[in-house]
């Protein structure tokens, strides 16, 4: 939970400092090419991780690499702070998180929705339409393939659930009867 808030709170505070649609997707690509490259690079990851090591050690480090790849002034110094504050372990959470941090801002909501098959593009298009419609404001949505759902939908806004799935309805049904048999 605690690392749930962190990552809101370092997510909210990067989208915030930015100031356009073309600066968020270059930090974004930034910060998203600064994980994959700690991924990659076991070497890296150990030095920055090294408790013998003190921030100003490895925020240099990290300086020098981005600065190497030409990365903006805003990233490099969100990075900075991030390894600062020992949080660097929660950095690929607050990438992950940021289009929908950024969606918010804009006023625009963010859907995540799961189904057992992707969905065509005429599917995708009707859903938005609809979900927009529901909502009365631009809806954002992300699409993931998920084979645990027998059939239908999830859809995920923030931390509501709404399951309209064929597991969904098996589970309510099971939750009927048992509340019968008390």
């Amino acid at each position: 939970m605690k690392n749930r808030l962190l990552v809101k709170k370092y997510t909210r505070g990067l989208v915030g400092a930015l100031e356009g649609e073309a600066e968020f997707l270059r930090v974004q690509g930034e910060i998203e090419g600064f994980v994959g490259l700690m991924r990659s690079r076991e070497d890296l990851r150990g030095a920055l991780a090294n408790p013998f090591l003190n921030a100003r050690k490895k925020t240099g480090i990290v300086r020098d690499i981005v600065s190497r790849m030409g990365y903006l002034d805003k990233t490099t110094r969100f990075l900075s702070m991030v390894v600062q504050h020992g949080r660097l372990e929660i950095l690929p959470e607050i990438a992950a998180g940021a289009p929908a941090a950024w969606n918010e801002r804009k006023g625009v909501l963010t859907f995540e929705v799961s189904s057992v098959v992707p969905l065509t593009e005429e599917q995708k298009d009707r859903l938005k339409d609809e979900l927009e419609r529901l909502e009365g404001k631009p809806v954002s949505l992300a699409f993931e393939a998920d084979p645990a759902i027998i059939g239908g939908l999830s859809l995920r806004k923030g931390n509501v659930v709404y399951d309209v799935s064929v597991e969904g309805d098996l589970l309510k049904l099971k939750e009927k009867i048992q509340e019968g048999q008390r």
